[in-house]
């Protein structure tokens, strides 16, 4: 299970919701402007957009990838980047709910990244 300060150095989303021996759930909660901290995903994940309108998503290489959303849009974890922050850039509330797999790397390297 993750420490405080393992999420506070790693800040996958806004909140944990919930973490057991196979999987963790976090959330984010952005209000328009907004911004999600740099983060780095290790493990395998899925996303479920709760709502929103668009979002901007810097990279680690610099660039900014403009991503228009909508309720019940899912993302794996292949169509994004590995180290990547989040910003609000809509404007209604973006809501979303992750879900990582403990025992499933994301393996960057091995998948081009898509967006959906």
């Amino acid at each position: 299970m993750l420490s405080p300060a393992e999420i506070a150095a790693n800040p996958i989303g806004t909140e944990l919701i919930y973490e057991d021996e196979r999987i963790r759930v976090w959330r984010i909660d952005l209000e328009p402007g907004g911004i999600a901290e740099f983060h780095t995903h290790e493990l395998d994940y899925t996303t479920v957009v709760v709502e929103g309108d668009v979002v901007e998503r810097p990279n680690a290489d610099g660039t900014t990838d403009r991503i228009t959303v909508r309720p019940g849009q899912l993302m794996r974890w292949y169509d994004g980047t590995q180290r990547h922050g989040l910003k609000n850039a809509g404007t209604k509330p973006f809501r979303n709910v992750i879900v990582e797999i403990k025992a499933v790397p994301a393996n960057f390297s091995s998948v081009a990244p898509s967006l959906s």
